[in-house]
């Protein structure tokens, strides 16, 4: 009997959803994050794609074997269930946060969507993308391993000896949220209320705020010369340096993945990251390679279905790379659903 998945990745920006069978991915649905209403918006958000995408691969959702979900984290247990609690989509963590669309503090995706399908996992974007590049990207085969999403959050996922790291919550590793200053006079407020975070330095709304445009402007300003753009760019990937350098020193890890919108930019980052981070401890340093994503469009889906692939898949899609013959995305309005 022909077996289906989905695949949900929850970002701050956006979510997307998709449905597999063995031979690759069927249809792929894209749609803003719901921010606005009460705490159950997004996990209904997240029914409502899964039922779209069933509609376009022509299957119904009762179909569906399991679900995996890539989410923007942290997270924290009730019970047995874990609630996101995922600072750049619940506006409550921070009191002095400006401009938050909502009040939440927490998201019970995991209880909200529990029987609604035969099987549900749900891990943190991170992990699950560290463990997508590891079996189907630019970590092949790789025991000590790093990827970096570098994106509207900054968040991370690791291979120890080729142990995966997960933490008492599924919440290893935060990168974000490392502190780059003790004296928090004058820094940035984190979504999460803390200061002078990693994520509140260098991620794409923190190089918006310093500029005072979107992130993207900064980068196309940056490439045409302008030197208040050239400025920004060198001082958040010398920041971002130092990040990935603490990670090296905690982790003693060889490879570093990054991927996530502001990582697009890559070809610019990777030379200025690089003449930073090389300066650091040479003993930590020196052996390590950088690597952009191989998945790069398609690592949501890839994140989500590896949490509940099939063993007997895994060889099949390593071999043929299904996921660069995916239908093209659908594009829905927020408002839509």
């Amino acid at each position: 009997m022909q077996e289906y998945f989905a695949a949900i990745d929850i970002g701050a920006t956006k979510t997307t959803a998709s449905v597999s069978s063995r031979d690759g991915i069927l249809a792929r649905v894209y749609q803003p994050t719901r921010k606005r209403g009460d705490r159950g918006t997004v996990p209904r958000q997240v029914d409502f794609l899964i039922g779209f995408a069933c509609r376009q691969a022509a299957i119904d959702k009762g179909q569906i074997t399991a679900v995996g979900i890539s989410t923007a984290s942290p997270f924290e247990k009730r019970g047995e269930r874990l609630v996101v609690v995922a600072p750049n989509i619940c506006g409550g963590l921070a009191e002095k946060r400006e401009a938050s669309e909502n009040d939440w503090t927490e998201i019970p995706l995991e209880e909200d969507l529990s029987g609604k399908y035969p099987r549900l996992r749900i891990a943190n974007d991170c992990i699950s993308a560290a463990v997508a590049e590891r079996s189907f990207g630019a970590g092949r085969g790789e025991k000590d391993m790093l990827y970096v999403t570098w994106s509207t959050g900054i968040g991370g996922g690791a291979f120890v000896d080729g142990h995966l790291l997960t933490g008492k919550n599924d919440n290893a590793l935060h990168l974000g949220h490392i502190v780059m200053n003790h004296n928090y006079e004058g820094e940035p407020q984190c979504g999460c209320g803390g200061y002078a975070h990693l994520e509140a330095l260098v991620a794409g709304p923190a190089i918006a705020r310093q500029y005072g445009e979107e992130s993207r402007e900064v980068f196309k300003r940056c490439r045409e010369g302008e030197p208040k753009a050239e400025a920004l760019i060198r001082k958040v990937a010398a920041v971002m340096a130092l990040g990935l350098y603490n990670a090296v020193a905690l982790l003693d890890t060889r490879l570093i993945i990054l991927g996530g919108s502001v990582s697009k930019n890559w070809d610019l980052l990777e030379p200025l990251v690089g003449e930073e981070f090389y300066k650091c401890f040479p003993s930590l340093t020196r052996e390590v390679v950088f690597r952009h994503s191989e998945l790069d469009d398609y690592l949501g889906d890839m994140a989500g279905l590896s949490l509940v692939m099939p063993d007997s898949w895994i060889a099949r899609w390593q071999a043929g790379k299904p996921w660069e013959q995916a239908p093209e995305i659908t594009v829905l309005e927020s408002d839509v659903g």
